[in-house]
């Protein structure tokens, strides 16, 4: 019994080790994600949608309401680029949820949003929530599929 024990302690220390190597992976995948969210904030209000369009996969899709789908870093870049020439504009996320894969290779994230601009028919303002779904390329995350939608209007009462 103990030399089935002692053979078998080997397996359950490296399991052991793994599981705490990829624990730290995703806390690290997790914290560059974080980081991302960071820079965002900054670019946003430095209005640079051309950094901002960095942060998306070539291959990535924008799914706002009542629009098309947005295909492409390029075309999300030029839909950053006329809302961030929006008078009083101002935009801000709030992650709530952030989920690394064991894989290392997919997240996604979950939370608010905060919209205002000043558009020709007036000032809007909007909140809402959000899915981004982050893809590890050639060691760097980049959004995949950003999704978001307006919260209900409170109800009269």
């Amino acid at each position: 019994m103990f030399a089935a024990a002692l053979a078998l302690s080997p397996l359950t220390l490296n399991t052991a080790i793994a599981q705490n190597e990829t624990a730290t992976e995703e806390r690290t995948d997790a914290q560059a994600i974080q980081a991302i969210h960071k820079e965002w904030a900054e670019l946003i209000a430095e209005k640079d949608s051309a950094a901002i369009g960095t942060l998306y996969a070539e291959n990535a899709v924008l799914m706002a309401p009542g629009e098309p789908v947005v295909e492409g870093a390029k075309a999300i870049e030029a839909r950053w680029a006329r809302q961030l020439t929006l008078d009083g504009f101002d935009f801000s996320l709030t992650p709530q949820q952030l989920v690394v894969s064991s894989s290392g290779d997919l997240a996604h994230d979950r939370g608010s949003y905060d919209f205002a601009a000043t558009l020709p028919q007036g000032a809007i303002t909007d909140t809402g929530k959000y899915v981004l779904v982050w893809q590890k390329i050639d060691g760097d995350w980049k959004v995949i599929a950003d999704i978001f939608n307006s919260n209900p209007a409170d109800a009269a009462e």
